[in-house]
């Protein structure tokens, strides 16, 4: 349910196992470290299963749902998934990114609208009512693909938008890798732009 890449081959990931594989049915935090070959776990397992997973250096955000209780929520650590804390969410998070330059700043998208952090999920402060799927370029860019298709970009962590153009539909999922920014629709169709979300074009069909 949850996947992020934090380097060359190397994977985070969260969710539920194949019911072959005599496995809990939450997997809580897995690394894989030979591009998902094969899966590690890290810890949670049993315990919770993240359906949002961003990580940068050994800070990671997840955000899912807790075995016993099924109540979601925020957890942050510090030293790359070993422990966690809590953190208090305005509304259930569909979507998280991290300021590159600063893992304490990030931006997240509620179901009915965005907020941004400037500690680590502390405290919130609501900046927009255009909810989507959030990536944080390296360039220090904020983009987000809303739910309409359409593909805005930010230049101060969200707090204003640039219409940039359309992805030609839903999405469900969403990354920023290096210069490119990588869409993949509800239809299974994966597409790509170069030019900061302006013009996309299809890397793969389903």
């Amino acid at each position: 349910m949850g996947f992020t890449v934090t380097g060359p081959d190397r994977f985070l990931g969260s969710g539920h196992p194949d019911g072959r594989e005599g496995l809990p049915p939450f997997l809580g935090l897995i690394r894989s470290a030979d591009a998902g070959r094969t899966w590690q776990p890290i810890s949670l397992l049993g315990e919770r299963d993240f359906h949002v997973l961003e990580a940068t250096g050994d800070r990671i955000y997840g955000y899912g749902s807790d075995f016993e209780s099924r109540r979601a929520s925020l957890l942050v650590s510090d030293d790359g998934g070993r422990t966690w804390e809590e953190r208090v969410t305005p509304e259930p998070l569909l979507s998280l990114a991290i300021d590159p330059s600063n893992a304490e700043r990030i931006v997240v998208a509620g179901e009915e609208r965005m907020y941004s952090s400037t500690d680590a999920g502390r405290g919130w402060r609501p900046i927009g009512d255009q909810p989507g799927l959030l990536a944080w370029a390296g360039s220090g860019a904020l983009f987000a693909v809303r739910f309409d298709g359409s593909v805005a970009r930010s230049a101060d962590a969200g707090l204003s938008w640039d219409v940039r153009g359309s992805a030609g539909g839903q999405p469900a999922a969403f990354e920023s890798v290096g210069a490119e920014l990588l869409v993949a629709l509800h239809d299974g169709t994966i597409k790509r732009s170069t030019d900061g979300g302006r013009r996309w074009r299809v890397r793969a069909h389903p």
